[in-house]
């Protein structure tokens, strides 16, 4: 044992301050439970040690630990010297029976929180920030909880995932918290049409048709400086060159399911070969309705 080291875990960047601690115990396993050893974000005993919820910090029914024995004439392997004891699974005994039941419970703001991963709720120090339950209500007259809970899920294993969980600020790059990720987990997009991410909500296969995909889940935003910012641009803003200059993007093919994505012109909505126009004997495609053969073609 290194007593330069903690006592407890002997980790290998636990170094202990000088002069040591009278405890020799680190900072971790100092916010250590005393009665479980389960990690305790504020210090002392856990919310489960004091018959809390970890979730909605509600009172913990009563429920009985029973470790099954074996004895060793009874085991099924070939060591019978020694009794078999199993234990009970403890994953499932720190929240109370409304939010064990809550992914298909009826209260929608329940099912939203069922989503919210374990490890983000754990570095949020067991609980949600009062801001992030504001945000699900703000939602919840909008969105049913599916669609939030798809939207936790899809954002969290998208890119919070293998993300850190926190970064201080360095120079002109903010930092932020876990807090701040359950914020832009829950916050809606931006874009005007109310899509869910570039997709429309309910059809996550079908690009939304006012952004055509390009709008991005929030997050932190970047380091950039004043000569990187360009103002916004509006109609209003333009001068008579530039209103005279400027072209709208053209429209793109809503076929195959929105993944066309071929310019057409109006008042075409989809591609010729989405539509499935007959060709003519150049091998080029033209509309039955309008002629019966390419206008580029001679013999038509």
């Amino acid at each position: 044992m290194n007593p330069a080291k903690c006592i407890r875990c002997q980790g290998d960047y636990r170094w202990l301050p000088v002069p040591h601690p009278d405890d020799h115990l680190c900072d971790v396993c100092r916010r250590e439970c005393p009665d479980c050893q389960a990690p305790s974000p504020e210090g002392g005993r856990c919310l489960t040690c004091r018959g809390r919820c970890r979730t909605c910090r509600g009172p913990l029914p009563e429920r009985e630990y029973v470790v099954e024995v074996v004895e060793p004439d009874r085991r099924k392997d070939r060591k019978r010297r020694w009794q078999q004891h199993f234990f009970p699974q403890t994953a499932r005994r720190d929240r109370c029976d409304a939010c064990l039941e809550q992914a298909g419970s009826h209260d929608p703001l329940r099912a939203v929180l069922a989503a919210v991963p374990d490890s983000l709720l754990r570095a949020c120090g067991g609980v949600l920030p009062p801001s992030a339950l504001a945000a699900i209500r703000d939602e919840l007259p909008y969105r049913p909880a599916r669609q939030l809970a798809d939207r936790i899920e899809r954002r969290w294993w998208g890119s919070w995932s293998s993300r850190p969980l926190q970064r201080p600020a360095e120079g002109k790059q903010e930092g932020y918290g876990p807090d701040d990720v359950v914020l832009w987990l829950l916050t809606p997009s931006e874009c005007r049409g109310g899509c869910e991410d570039g997709f429309v909500p309910g059809r996550p296969d079908t690009p939304c048709p006012v952004c055509r995909g390009a709008t991005r889940p929030p997050g932190p935003a970047a380091a950039r400086t004043g000569r990187d910012v360009e103002p916004t641009v509006t109609a209003a803003d333009r001068t008579l060159e530039q209103a005279v200059a400027h072209r709208p993007p053209m429209a793109e093919c809503t076929g195959r399911g929105g993944t066309c994505g071929v310019p057409v012109t109006a008042p075409y909505s989809q591609c010729p070969a989405c539509l499935d126009w007959p060709r003519c004997a150049c091998g080029r495609r033209y509309d039955p309705a309008q002629h019966a053969g390419c206008r580029m073609c001679p013999t038509s």
